[in-house]
């Protein structure tokens, strides 16, 4: 009876320190830009091929994902953007879709129902130009002004309460 008590603390334990160490290393993915740069002129095209600007809705932050409908970790973290942006309504969520066509990315939608999402296609590649991509997925982090001051590149737990909070803190 001890033994298994004791087994049943050591694997909370492990739970636990393992489930710590997810949480502060999405924080550690945090890339803060050393220069940073503004943005508030970018223009943006949604699904129904309609053209906007950035600053057309101001918001508290932008956070801004580089995504693809082939890409599994970008589909892995769509669920906590999704949540993210239902959880922090002052915030935008931007998907920028760099599908090889607008379909693949409205059907991606479609099937996956990310209702919260805000949906655009980087038709000509111009939005891509003028961000620093490695690879796919990337966010990039946005305050009020525009001011793109830090990106991940892979993927995070976007509505995680240790994100939320580091949001809110910068």
């Amino acid at each position: 009876m001890i033994k298994k008590k004791l087994i049943s603390l050591i694997t909370l334990l492990f739970l636990f320190h393992l489930t710590s160490n997810l949480i502060s290393n999405d924080i550690e993915k945090i890339q803060i830009i050393k220069e940073p740069y503004y943005i508030n002129n970018l223009e943006l095209m949604n699904y129904k091929e309609n053209y906007i600007l950035l600053d057309d809705k101001p918001a508290s932050y932008f956070i801004i994902n580089f995504w693809a409908s082939w890409c599994a970790p970008c589909i892995k973290e769509m669920k906590s953007l999704n949540s993210l942006q239902k959880k922090m309504p002052s915030i935008r969520v931007i998907t920028i879709s760099q599908d090889k066509s607008l379909d693949l990315a409205k059907n991606f939608f479609k099937k996956n129902k990310h209702k919260a999402l805000e949906k655009y296609f980087d038709k000509d590649k111009k939005i891509l130009s003028k961000f620093s991509l490695r690879g796919l997925p990337t966010t990039f982090i946005v305050n009020k002004d525009y001011k793109v001051f830090a990106k991940v590149e892979g993927i995070i737990e976007w509505d995680s309460k240790s994100f939320m909070s580091w949001l809110n803190e910068n």
